[in-house]
């Protein structure tokens, strides 16, 4: 609020013509909303959100807590102070996460008293000045507790939750193993000695884990080489619970629009830590974008609704999908109304304009991305970023909503790193360590708010389905694509049909005429997505259905055929790891991996995972577990091994036919669709 970017390098210095739909002129627009740009509000908000937290220390304001619920009426006066209409505040039920601090003192290497602050993962732990012994487990597999006695002992490992495996893992290992709770240290990218960092814990709240820096994790480590045996005595605080059925809270506000369709505009009030980036930036952006397009005297045609959410960062205990909860809610049990009305989604999670940066990107549904691409590849060539275009993620609170018909527009990094490799989920995501790029600042604002104006000025959703069919057809091995290249061609043909009718409906700019062909493309967009969008197990990567399947039993074949020439490492090492659970396999135990895979089916009902994945794991882990006993064996006998896979093999081919026959059904329906909507 204490100046207006109103010309900076990336400013447009000629007014042009938005990719306006319907031909009208939308460039003076867009003029008048660049020139109310407010960089100094974004940092504001953000600072502000960064401030709050249950924890004086490391902060955090996370799902149903005291510090959350301060995030949000902060930016329900906010709200209010720029303008927003129709404010509303609404409570979802979630699952919830308090965290006010947690440290342990010990006797460090040089004999001198030493106190330590840790994290939090959402698990529940509760300690007052308790003495423990504390031991180091290395990567905290279930080989490192070889020897040990952890039994009431806090275990100390390092974790690279981005290459090897996430918390759950080891944090369930050491309950498994008896110890008290788990301390990790996340490694990252970029190293830094002080930076403590976290992520969503995918596992239950009675498998305790703190977070600790690497300069404090080597100082315990010392202090255990200092004292002669495998651990240390600690005392140990702590104030970390886990509630279910909490209160959550979701605050909207809008401009009214002369339609009720609507263009809802995303961000997420919880963070990690004293958060300036994830998401407050985003909430200032969002607010930003709300002041700027105000203050221009825009009126819109449909309503843009800003939507802030509360536990996106988390929200439902021992649950494989636990994130996105808040806004899951609103969509599923709150308003699902919304549906209806909802013409697209601005998602300003993400795309962090962190000093030095030179990438940034878009997320967006497949049907999207054409629209996205001309719209913002008419910004100037003097910016500041290289933008690139990728489809949408699991990992942003968008993806429920479009599973139930509203396709998304979500800011990301694109080919940037900076952020994930120094500050993501951490300490470190703080304009002190961080700083905030000014110029990349209003790019953001210009691009996004782009991109809201250019969606009002069509009257029919700008949506692409050869694209999507497109998609499908790349994913597709030579021999299906062979098999169904006529159904194929008709619904290109179907699609090519659709697309005219649409440019006729938007080009007669026939208001009632554009909302009912909206309501017929969603139904399109429904089919498609129903039909054609999966998950993988491990990295929970939004994949088309078949995708899993058919690199399963290509990584099955080669694994059986190493074995059958006698090269169990090679088979164990190259192969085997990359079949589904097949890697956890390798460095925990039965009991722990056994946990995981019940979680993903078992706690996935009322979480935005639901249905995306039909059939079972490719269940290796008897083989994974033989195979690495006999590693070493020379001539070893893996006659049962490879009939075993075999047999799993099998099981995923069924699965792969079942999957390419649901997918089939699916792209005639949309053809069928498209044909009876192109008349």
């Amino acid at each position: 609020m204490i100046k207006k970017i109103i010309a900076c390098a990336m400013s447009v210095a000629f007014a042009f013509g938005l990719t306006a739909c319907g031909g009208s002129d939308y460039g003076e627009s867009y003029d008048n909303y660049a020139a109310n740009i407010d960089t100094a509000y974004v940092k504001e908000v953000a600072e502000t959100l960064g401030s709050f937290g249950d924890d004086e220390v490391m902060g955090m304001r996370s799902a149903g807590s005291p510090a959350e619920k301060q995030a949000c009426d902060y930016l329900q006066q906010e709200m209010k102070n720029i303008g927003l209409q129709n404010i509303e505040v609404e409570e979802a039920t979630v699952d919830g996460w308090t965290f006010k601090g947690a440290n342990i003192t010990f006797t460090n290497a040089k004999g001198e008293e030493q106190k330590i602050d840790l994290g939090g993962y959402q698990t529940t732990l509760q300690a007052d000045n308790g003495e423990c012994e504390l031991v180091y487990v290395d990567r905290g597999t279930a080989d490192n507790y070889k020897d040990l006695d952890v039994t009431d002992k806090l275990v100390l490992f390092d974790i690279n939750q981005e290459e090897d495996w996430w918390i759950n893992y080891p944090a369930y290992q050491a309950k498994v193993k008896g110890a008290k709770a788990a301390i990790a240290m996340r490694e990252f990218v970029e190293e830094a000695d002080d930076r403590v960092g976290v992520q969503d814990v995918c596992g239950p709240a009675d498998a305790p884990a703190l977070a600790i820096s690497n300069k404090d994790s080597k100082a315990l480590q010392k202090a255990i080489e200092a004292s002669g045996g495998d651990s240390i005595k600690v005392t140990l605080n702590c104030d970390s619970q886990v509630t279910e059925n909490v209160k959550t809270h979701n605050l909207h506000g809008e401009i009214p629009g002369k339609t009720d369709e609507t263009i809802f505009v995303f961000s997420h009030m919880d963070g990690y830590f004293h958060s300036d980036y994830d998401d407050a930036f985003g909430c200032g952006v969002s607010l930003a974008m709300a002041k700027a397009i105000l203050e221009s005297g825009y009126t819109p045609d449909k309503t843009i609704r800003f939507c802030m959410h509360g536990s996106e960062e988390w929200g439902r205990e021992g649950s494989e999908y636990d994130w996105s909860t808040g806004a899951y809610e609103e969509i599923m049990s709150t308003h699902p109304e919304w549906v209806k009305e909802g013409f697209a989604i601005v998602n300003n999670d993400g795309g962090y304009a962190v000093e030095g940066e030179e990438y940034s990107g878009i997320m967006t549904s497949v049907e999207l991305k054409k629209f996205v691409k001309d719209s913002v590849e008419q910004l100037n060539e003097e910016q500041n970023y290289s933008w690139s275009y990728d489809n949408l993620s699991t990992y942003t609170e968008d993806f429920q909503w479009t599973r139930v018909g509203i396709p998304a527009i979500s800011a990301g990094s694109g080919e940037g790193t900076k952020y994930d490799d120094i500050g993501y989920h951490s300490t470190y995501d703080s304009f002190d360590a961080q700083p905030l790029d000014e110029n990349g600042t209003a790019e953001v604002l210009q691009t996004y708010g782009k991109l809201v104006l250019d969606l009002d000025a069509c009257n029919v959703r700008p949506m692409n389905f050869t694209a999507r069919i497109r998609n499908y057809e790349k994913s597709l091995n030579d021999k299906q694509k062979e098999a169904i290249q006529p159904k194929l061609d008709e619904a290109y043909a179907a699609a090519d049909a659709l697309q005219a009718k649409m440019t006729e409906i938007e080009e007669a700019d026939d208001p009632d005429a554009a909302i009912d062909m909206n309501q017929k493309t969603q139904e399109v967009y429904l089919a498609l997505q129903d039909s054609l969008l999966g998950l993988d197990f491990i990295n929970v990567d939004a994949i088309v259905r078949h995708d899993m399947y058919e690199d399963n039993i290509d990584y099955l074949d080669q694994t059986i055929d190493a074995l059958q020439k006698g090269s169990i490492q090679e088979a164990y090492d190259e192969y085997l790891w990359a079949v589904d659970w097949s890697w956890y396999d390798m460095y925990f135990d039965e009991e722990t991996c056994d946990y995981m895979k019940n979680q993903l089916f078992e706690k996935r009902d009322d979480t935005w995972g639901a249905g995306l994945i039909k059939y079972p794991h490719a269940d290796t882990g008897d083989v994974v577990r033989s195979l690495k006993a006999k590693y070493d064996e020379e001539g070893a006998d893996v006659s049962e091994e490879i009939a075993a896979l075999k047999e799993i093999k099998a099981e995923q081919e069924e699965y792969l036919q079942k999957t390419y026959d649901s997918e089939l059904k699916g792209i005639v329906k949309a053809t069928k669709l498209m044909n009876q909507y192109a008349k």
